[in-house]
């Protein structure tokens, strides 16, 4: 009988506005169907009711590892491994909407013909599985922070493949502040004044700083400490997400060979 493929889980992480949502919902476009089947689960549908919401700065923080339901979503995580399938819902299916990512920044059909193409031409997309071998699974979790040191253990050993999404403050902070709110499971939330600046920003450096030398999350990556870690950094916002899609593909690609192709 033919070998099932190892499950493949791909975070992608980094700060607000970066173009994670986008990027995510373009992947299923070039890891075709019948040798692959992708699966996007939206960390947005795993926070934790508005009620149990920790404080920051005085307002209700959103942003922070503490916001998330962890054993919900690792346990989500664990099932899709086991073989079962998820929901992907979303609470925010345009999250990137407003920010004139949504529809991509360089993100073209010629652009995803060209890097199915391209995959297509690798060993682990040029493979003709044996009959009846089931395809290679894999999950993409779109999140702002997934394998920081806040984020339990348990959870980050489930991940392949680790990808933060940087982004300068103030295209982050421009970004962000034109989005007019958020749907969410209970309701409607829009971003008081200052947020950005007492909230998402200040937990995004606490939490990154480390995969950045020196601890400056705008500088140069701490190319051991990510390597150690098996992380993949690369500027999101502030170039084409066209760029940024081809190297988050190539980043699969590569740590797919990585693992033996499909089998």
């Amino acid at each position: 009988m033919p070998s099932s493929p190892l499950p493949f889980v791909v975070a992608l992480s980094g700060l607000s506005s970066t173009g994670k949502s986008t990027i995510a919902i373009h992947l299923p476009l070039i890891f075709l169907p019948p040798h692959y089947t992708l699966t996007i689960l939206h960390v947005d549908d795993f926070y934790k009711p508005k009620a149990h919401l920790p404080f920051r700065a005085g307002h209700l923080d959103w942003d922070c590892t503490g916001s998330l339901d962890w054993p919900r979503l690792e346990a989500a995580v664990r099932s899709w491994r086991a073989g079962k399938q998820v929901a992907e819902g979303k609470v925010n299916p345009q999250p990137e909407s407003e920010t004139g990512l949504a529809g991509g920044e360089g993100i073209t059909q010629a652009l995803v013909e060209e890097l199915r193409g391209e995959f297509q031409g690798t060993a682990v997309g040029s493979l003709n599985p044996e009959p009846g071998a089931a395809s290679q699974r894999v999950l993409i979790l779109d999140g702002f922070l997934l394998f920081t040191p806040s984020v339990p253990s348990s959870f980050r050993s489930l991940l392949d493949l680790k990808i933060l999404l940087r982004a300068p403050y103030a295209e982050a902070k421009r970004r962000r502040e034109a989005r007019s709110g958020y749907t969410t499971m209970e309701g409607w939330w829009e971003d008081p004044p200052g947020y950005f600046d007492t909230v998402v920003w200040p937990n995004y450096v606490e939490e990154n700083q480390g995969f950045f030398v020196g601890g400056d999350v705008e500088g140069d990556v701490d190319e051991e400490r990510c390597q150690r870690e098996a992380v993949k950094a690369k500027m999101g916002t502030g170039r084409a997400l066209g760029e940024v899609l081809r190297w988050v593909s190539g980043e699969m690609v590569r740590t797919l060979e990585e693992r033996g192709g499909r089998r």
